[in-house]
């Protein structure tokens, strides 16, 4: 494994983490939008946290 992939590996887990976190703590969405911004950031990787810092953590509209 080289050295580079690695470091990014952690740095991605680590940003997934921050992000759940972050969705975690929102009260903006009910459980539902929740667990889909969870899943956006799982299956997106980085790009679903920066999705998330974008358009999730804003207020839901009625």
């Amino acid at each position: 494994m080289e050295p580079i992939s690695f470091s990014f590996g952690i740095v991605g887990l680590i940003v997934f983490i921050i992000t759940v976190v972050s969705i975690a703590k929102s009260t903006n969405h009910g459980v539902v939008g929740k667990f889909l911004w969870i899943l956006v950031a799982f299956f997106l990787s980085i790009f679903g946290s920066i999705l998330w810092l974008i358009f999730g953590r804003g207020k839901v509209r009625n």
